[in-house]
């Protein structure tokens, strides 16, 4: 199939223009020290990190968990969160999810509490977890919040990040924010946010140099993942380094303060959060309305929940299916996405995984996800719901046979 084509539409939203640029340079130039907090709506005042990655490695050293403690994690979430435990000294004891979320079972949690020490709950696709389950299945264990996809998604009308102990935001190019790197930690414990500051403050400062590459390191790859160039150039790059790349030497772990150009840029986004998330959500209810698809295909917003619709995720009965529907959608200039796909055998080769999340590795193999960030056009959104009507039902048709 040829996918060389020059108005490949991408999944992610990956936004850093040329004024970006400018108010980027003008940032890194400034000797000024800025803020040393972010206010974030329905939280408070957070404090800035390098990455998300970072955030997580500084929630568990926060903890005082003992040496090699055990962290209850999803197998269904992004390996970098095992990469992160592993830096910690920890090991990752993986919990399965649940099917009508992609969240964290509380079950599981419930069947597995006696071998974790602390417990990482993943708001996966910006849906959010049965926070108050998963407190009672923790049984008082300390609970992390992994925020990275939900920033404004709510559970029983509060903020998802103000449940647990910690949370940890992601502000990561594809985000909601899309300011290159950059994230953020919440606690309304006052003596773990004292040992998060000290433990953030601790960390070198990047230099001015520094900044200035990572800005055009940004710009670069932003420009890489957006039309034009997506298709006609970033998608056969992308595709070169996953096969190329080893997933050791992907998402380094870099602890260092945020770059003050992601902060900055942070600051700025922020304001426009609120009206990012409704038309996001506006594009995704467009999908739930028009797709002829079964209700057990789509992630519905449970009662009490409000999903910031970070991603749209489709999850169909076979990954022959969903592979055949990814394709067809490629053929029309449509990107899809299959989150994770590899992390049953990541967590296996590398953070000793034995084959316990049955519902975890069913959803890697069966997940697609369809373009609906805030800048997808409305009439794109309604195109790409009729384009996957049309291939569902000639594969329905043709009985799952290639098309």
């Amino acid at each position: 199939m040829d996918i060389f084509k020059l108005n490949l539409l991408p999944t992610e939203n990956w936004e850093y223009n040329f004024s970006d640029i400018v108010r980027g340079l003008a940032v890194a130039m400034n000797s000024r020290k800025l803020n040393g907090m972010l206010y974030i709506n329905g939280l408070g005042n957070c404090i800035p990190t390098r990455s998300a990655r970072a955030a997580i490695v500084a929630t568990i050293r926060a903890l005082d968990l003992p040496a090699g403690a055990r962290i209850g994690v999803p197998l269904y979430c992004c390996p970098v969160v095992f990469k992160a435990i592993k830096a910690s000294g920890c090991t990752a004891r993986f919990i399965d999810v649940e099917l009508e979320t992609s969240c964290l079972s509380h079950e599981d949690l419930a069947a597995k509490r006696s071998q974790v020490d602390a417990v990482i709950a993943v708001h996966m696709f910006g849906n959010v977890c049965d926070m108050l389950r998963l407190q009672d299945a923790a049984q008082g264990k300390p609970i992390i919040e992994d925020c990275a996809q939900s920033l404004g998604s709510r559970f029983n009308g509060r903020m998802a990040g103000s449940f647990g102990a910690i949370a940890a935001f992601s502000f990561r190019s594809g985000k909601y924010l899309s300011v290159g790197e950059g994230g953020a930690l919440f606690s309304s414990h006052a003596d773990i946010r004292t040992r998060l500051s000290k433990l953030v403050d601790g960390l070198p400062t990047p230099t001015r140099m520094g900044e200035c590459v990572h800005i055009a390191k940004t710009f670069l790859r932003s420009k890489l993942r957006s039309r034009p160039l997506w298709g006609t150039v970033g998608y056969s790059l992308w595709q070169i380094y996953n096969k190329k790349v080893d997933f050791t030497a992907k998402t380094p772990l870099i602890l260092s303060q945020i770059f003050r150009t992601d902060l900055a840029m942070t600051i700025h986004r922020l304001a426009l959060l609120d009206s990012a998330i409704e038309r996001q959500r506006a594009n995704a209810e467009i999908y739930s309305n028009n797709l002829k698809l079964d209700s057990c295909m789509l992630f519905s917003e449970r009662p009490d929940t409000f999903y910031n619709r970070y991603l749209y995720p489709i999850i169909f009965p076979s990954s022959e299916q969903r592979d055949l529907i990814a394709d067809y959608l490629q053929s029309r200039q449509i990107d899809t996405a299959k989150p994770y796909k590899d992390i049953t055998e990541i967590a296996a080769e590398h953070y000793g995984y034995t084959g316990d999340c049955p519902v975890s590795e069913q959803i890697a193999k069966r997940v697609l996800v369809i373009p609906s960030h805030y800048n997808v056009r409305k009439e794109d959104v309604h195109r790409i719901a009729k384009c996957l009507n049309a291939g569902w039902a000639e594969i329905s048709s043709r009985g799952h046979a290639h098309l």
